[in-house]
């Protein structure tokens, strides 16, 4: 569970910045699952027979050099009816990159994107940053370039933890507007599809609805929620 100290610190930068994506409309019960460090030949597959199982619609934020070697299951997730977006090309913190070469980085993931699911790139466009680590100057620059920044409010360390520490997290921080961050890359999307099993009945029967983030984009409202 993100520590006192955290929950402030996202807190803050929220408040900072309101104009990004961190929760949904708050007078809606639904909620956005969404999936980082993807896609895994391995773990991505078992996450995606469990949300159709479900019937439900996430939205994968894909690292660009495994898009290139995983180029029919990146098509996979497009035809299950699921959003992608960018995480990045190379798991390193956007500050970090100079500004051509994350431009350069980005432009690379949306077209192998667009190239796999024969999309065009102007539906790729919501981006979360590694680490979800931005800066003012970040930010500027992905709007510049068409990009919307998005966050989450909770965003469990499954990978590092008991699974029934992970499922209490996520049904305690389940509210109206929530987005939820899971991971299915680097080894950890068996234990993503194992709580997403779990979690997904529990919170239908409370009445929440899963949506994807462009459509938690298009529906949310200008009221900040809180931590």
């Amino acid at each position: 569970m993100l520590t006192p100290y955290l929950l402030r610190a996202y807190a803050w930068m929220q408040a900072r910045h309101p104009d990004i994506l961190w929760r949904g409309d708050t007078s809606r019960r639904e909620i956005a699952l969404t999936f980082d460090d993807g896609p895994h030949p391995r773990d991505t597959p078992s996450v995606l027979d469990v949300l159709a199982k479900n019937d439900i619609r996430a939205t994968f934020f894909l690292i660009g050099k495994d898009v290139e070697k995983n180029q029919s299951l990146v098509k996979r997730i497009h035809a299950g009816g699921h959003e992608i977006g960018i995480h990045c090309y190379r798991h390193i913190p956007f500050a970090f990159e100079k500004q051509d070469v994350l431009q350069t980085q980005l432009e690379r993931t949306r077209d192998l994107i667009s190239q796999a699911c024969g999309i065009s790139t102007s539906e790729i466009r919501d981006v979360r940053p590694p680490y979800g680590f931005f800066t003012a100057k970040t930010k500027s620059m992905l709007a510049e370039w068409g990009y919307r920044l998005v966050m989450w409010n909770c965003i469990p360390p499954h990978f590092t933890q008991p699974l029934t520490w992970t499922i209490q997290q996520i049904l305690n921080a389940s509210i109206a507007g929530s987005i939820i961050v899971l991971h299915d890359g680097h080894g950890h999307g068996s234990k993503a599809a194992q709580i997403v099993e779990t979690i997904v009945p529990k919170l239908k029967s409370q009445g929440f609805e899963f949506i994807t983030i462009n459509q938690m984009q298009d529906r949310k409202n200008t009221r900040l929620p809180s931590f």
